[in-house]
């Protein structure tokens, strides 16, 4: 590494400009890089590999109305000079719109503001995270300042315990009556990284228990595990992204948990959106499991109808290119087999299924009537090497809502997921810049 001039008034130190000869004339270098291996291109996918359906029309659309969920965040600086401290700010929204409304909206020659605030419904939900440099009043380090957020704002949004209710609802299994004594294993206790088995007799009015090995309090939150992902030191931008996708679904689990106790019917005319895979990452990978069975409690008693729709990646770079070898209203189902060798290069490690230990669906590429090309997730009831189109939950609904909610203001886009991106999404300028200058107002 070169030496800078950030203390002085010398010169940089300039990096050598033939040092590259001694990498490209090595001997272990050259055969390393014969050794690695990419993904072909479109040309060269076989036909025979491409597990291809079409789309089958459902007689009578069930779906009246749409829920998109997205969310957005930035993380700035409240103090640049050594030691830097820097805080995050999210920033989630849950978009309500009837489906009539958007078809309606469609047919008619010019549109009346009136009219397309119907698709601006949107319930936002705020949340700012400590992740360098700061403590919280009372707290003793930035991993419990981080852990206190969390679970303050589980306790109060969207409404006093909504999110708590739906994560003990979730994880203990209280939708489903015959199911008794459900433990989580909480992997590392915060304070002494010893495993502790929760049941949901065991916690307190505050959603809290006492780890029998050390004596601290752990929250129920914890469960998501992203204090072993935090440093004191280093900080905690490391689990923005996990916190992000985990928040944006329980968005999905609290109003599940809602339809079900008011009016279950709302369920089986209900299309939910997500804006990413249907999966948790990282830390917090775990939570998939009761999500699945989720899922699968719900296809066999009501209905449930959800699908997260990836925008970049290496799935979505490929479907631009294989969608080019599809016809319009043809699905493209992934598994195994497709996936690594076409897309992620390597290969399933004993034929597990790609991702089984973080999503709780299956991915395919679908190609809709107007040619748009969607890398949809759609949840499944087990996860299998080699899915068939049986094993995506509702899988022709969805996909043609999917069609009919189509945006032609950008790149195989959908209304919903359109407006609701621009209304959380936190932009670098100036949203950025001015949550830094009310930050440092606020605490400096």
């Amino acid at each position: 590494m070169s030496y800078g001039n950030g203390f002085s008034n010398k010169p940089f130190e300039r990096a050598s400009k033939t040092a590259h000869t001694n990498i490209i004339n090595d001997v272990e270098v050259q055969s390393f890089l014969t050794k690695c291996k990419i993904p072909p291109y479109q040309d060269d996918v076989d036909d025979a590999d491409m597990k291809i359906h079409m789309l089958e029309v459902p007689s009578n659309n069930p779906i009246k109305n749409i829920i998109a969920i997205d969310g957005g965040y930035t993380n700035v600086f409240v103090k640049e000079e050594f030691p830097s401290s820097t805080i995050a700010f999210f920033q989630f929204g849950a978009l309500f719109f009837k489906h009539q409304d958007l078809i309606d909206l469609k047919v008619k020659p010019f549109i009346d503001p009136d009219d397309f605030s119907k698709l601006q419904n949107i319930q936002r939900i705020k949340l700012v995270v400590p992740t360098k440099g700061i403590a919280l009043d009372g707290e003793p380090d930035l991993i419990s300042s981080v852990r206190k957020t969390i679970y303050d704002f589980f306790c109060t949004q969207p409404e006093r315990n909504g999110f708590m209710d739906a994560l003990k609802w979730l994880i203990f299994e209280e939708y489903d009556s015959s199911s008794k004594n459900v433990t989580w294993h909480l992997a590392t206790c915060p304070y002494c990284s010893e495993g502790v088995d929760i049941q949901a007799k065991d916690l307190s009015s505050t959603y809290t228990i006492t780890c029998p090995h050390c004596g601290g309090k752990i929250y129920l939150t914890d469960v998501f595990r992203l204090h072993e992902a935090i440093d004191n030191e280093l900080g905690a931008g490391g689990v923005l992204g996990y916190l992000s996708t985990t928040v944006e679904q329980f968005i999905i689990v609290f109003l599940i948990k809602q339809m079900l106790s008011i009016k279950p019917s709302l369920l089986s005319e209900t299309l939910f959106i997500k804006d990413g895979p249907l999966a948790f990452f990282g830390q917090t990978a775990n939570i998939h499991k009761p999500m699945r069975k989720l899922m699968t409690y719900l296809n066999k008693y009501h209905a449930i109808y959800v699908v997260g729709l990836e925008k970049s990646g290496s799935f979505v770079e490929h479907a631009e290119q294989v969608s080019k070898k599809m016809v319009p209203k043809q699905i493209l189902l992934l598994g195994n087999k497709y996936i690594y060798k076409y897309i992620i290069p390597g290969q399933a490690r004993n034929n597990e299924p790609y991702a089984s230990s973080s999503y709780y669906g299956h991915k395919l590429i679908f190609k809709s009537e107007y040619s748009n090309v969607y890398v949809a997730t759609i949840p499944n009831m087990q996860a299998l090497a080699e899915p068939q189109i049986k094993d995506y939950i509702n899988i022709h609904t969805i996909l043609y809502n999917v069609t009919a909610l189509r945006c032609d203001l950008y790149y195989n886009s959908l209304v919903p997921v359109v407006l609701a991106n621009k209304l959380v999404s936190l932009a670098d300028h100036p949203s950025a810049d001015l949550l830094k200058s009310f930050a440092q107002n606020k605490i400096l």
